[in-house]
């Protein structure tokens, strides 16, 4: 309230705009909630409890833990506290998110209603089919939580949902049922890498579909009639087999319908999402391509350099595509004061101070930040646009404030400035606010944004003075620790140099410059003449003479090779 007065009367006085810049909201009670260890334990407690009463209040006479609910209970704890560790001690960092737990738990326990919904349909509508194993949605769970959290997370759900399902069952089938149900999954999962396409999970369902026919005729589940077999009995194979490439298709086309609401609930972004996101129609790139059509150009080629890196490293390459569209909106609002934007025009960092040229250039990150808020941009992206330059020191400003200091210095020792005038240049004033990359993807990137800026300056490149620039770049962003927080091996950072240096190489060739033929020098030659009859041709000691227009078509090629040279 006082903040907001305040505000208000520097406004009236013209101290301030009256804007108030966008940022990302985070209270003491939404940190807790992501991320806090108790919150994360009870939703393990509840989520035992709930199976634990599902098993027993829906389990038949002839279920596995029929008639001892002390059991089952026992059991499902047993197990629940299996899949906690197997979790913590596998993939430590999506554990600490307690948004991927609620989503892992809640997915199991949608898989185990819709096994007992497609149990309650197969005996209602085939009594005596055999059609039990066939119409159960086993890649419903694994394929959910490959395509939101990554194919590692995919297989606990395998895992863990077989185990959770075979208790639901008879006793007699819950051996059979964890087979199919874990084989199935496991063939989803791989067929689940990389989707980009919402058709290419169709097709994943299918051949999961196929899996399990194969699979059925495998364990006996459908009975192969033989050649001398009635019609019927031929029909009754063909409906089994096209009953399970159904649902296994039909699960896979409601996986692809719930994947936005998913999206939007957990605040996770596939492929496919990414793919869409990718659109360079998008209002801002198009704002951007005419106030700051140099900061396009750069976003573009900084785009390719970290996709083409992360692909070498196995991180979300197209992640890091879209990332990089944006990480520089934020020059938008000040486009004359960033060099790429500049072209023949006066440099008005000529006329400021360094400390002042050093806030309008930070200042671009928080304005990003600000502009991706306001137009909802993904929250990865903001993250990205934040962290692309860490809290690195903007050093050309930063020797020019020494340059200028000891400047001032030297007239004071000369006696023509007064001590009060030497400024004070700290080096935290010329450094961004940060935080520092925390992701593989937003390190990349902000390797590639240094990495493509500098590049610009190389005078003649050549392979190695581009190795030596990339080199030189990766060994100041580890002595400044500002890729402290980033899960990026040394293996990764040599693989990331190859990629970059090659893809420079292959943007910044150098061509053949091919001469031109003047028009006069081609129609001044003419064609030898043949001798007569009589008349001797020149001899060795005898000088011929030189057609007209030679000694211009020699001096005209000299001076293009020289020319030539010189380029």
């Amino acid at each position: 309230m006082f903040h907001f007065l305040a505000q208000k009367r520097l406004q009236s006085r013209g101290f301030s705009s009256g804007r108030k810049r966008r940022k990302p909201n985070e209270t003491a009670l939404s940190a807790a909630l992501r991320s806090s260890f108790q919150v994360c334990l009870l939703l393990f407690v509840l989520f035992a409890a709930l199976v634990s009463g599902w098993i027993i209040l829906s389990g038949s006479p002839s279920s596995l833990f029929a008639g001892n609910p002390l059991q089952a209970v026992v059991v499902v704890t047993v197990i629940t506290a299996t899949l906690m560790i197997h979790w913590h001690v596998s993939l430590p960092q999506t554990f600490r998110q307690n948004s991927r737990v609620t989503l892992m738990l809640t997915i199991i326990v949608f898989q185990l209603l819709l096994v007992k919904l497609s149990e309650y349909v197969a005996s209602t509508f085939a009594p005596g089919g055999g059609f039990q194993f066939l119409v159960e949605p086993y890649i419903f769970a694994p394929m959910v939580l490959s395509l939101l959290v990554g194919r590692r997370h995919g297989t606990f759900a395998v895992v863990y949902a077989s185990l959770f399902g075979g208790m639901t069952v008879a006793r007699d089938d819950a051996f059979v049922f964890i087979i199919f149900s874990m084989i199935c999954g496991f063939v989803a999962i791989y067929l689940t890498n990389q989707v980009r396409k919402r058709s290419r999970l169709v097709g994943a369902g299918t051949y999961a579909g196929l899996a399990c026919v194969l699979l059925a005729f495998t364990l006996g589940q459908i009975q192969w009639p033989g050649f001398e077999a009635s019609l019927a009995q031929w029909e009754m194979v063909g409906k089994q087999a096209l009953s399970a490439i159904l649902v296994a298709t039909l699960t896979a086309v409601v996986v692809s319908g719930l994947l936005p609401l998913l999206e939007a609930v957990f605040r996770i972004t596939t492929d496919v999402s990414w793919i869409e996101l990718a659109d360079l129609n998008h209002p801002l790139l198009k704002q951007m391509t005419i106030e700051a059509p140099g900061t396009y150009h750069h976003s573009l080629v900084v785009a390719t350099l970290a996709e083409t890196a992360a692909e070498e490293i196995g991180a979300n390459a197209i992640m890091c595509r879209v990332c990089s569209y944006f990480h520089d909106i934020g020059k938008m609002n000040k486009p004359a004061y960033f060099v790429e934007n500049i072209g023949d025009a006066p440099n008005p960092h000529d006329e400021l101070t360094p400390n002042m040229s050093a806030l309008i250039v930070m200042a671009h990150v928080k304005d990003g930040v600000d502009m991706a808020i306001k137009h909802k941009l993904n929250p990865q992206i903001v993250n990205v646009i934040q962290e692309h330059h860490g809290t690195s020191l903007i050093q050309f400003f930063y020797h020019r404030a020494l340059k200028l200091r000891d400047e001032v210095k030297q007239q004071f020792e000369e006696g023509k400035a007064h001590e009060e005038d030497i400024p004070e240049v700290k080096k935290e004033s010329f450094r961004y606010a940060g935080p520092k990359p925390r992701t593989r993807e937003s390190a990349i990137i902000s390797l590639a944004d240094s990495v493509e800026s500098a590049s610009r300056s190389l005078q003649k490149p050549t392979p190695k003075k581009i190795d030596e620039l990339i080199e030189s770049i990766f060994r100041d962003r580890l002595n400044d620790g500002q890729l402290d927080d980033a899960a990026l091996t040394l293996e990764d950072l040599a693989t990331i140099k190859r990629s970059f240096a090659t893809t420079l190489r292959s943007m910044m060739h150098t061509r053949i410059e091919y001469p031109k033929i003047e028009e006069g020098a081609e129609k001044g030659k003419k064609k030898p003449r043949k001798a007569k009859a009589g008349e001797s041709k020149p001899g060795n000691g005898e000088k011929a003479k030189e057609e007209p227009g030679a000694d211009s078509a020699k001096k005209n090629g000299g001076a293009r090779e020289e020319e030539i040279a010189t380029r």
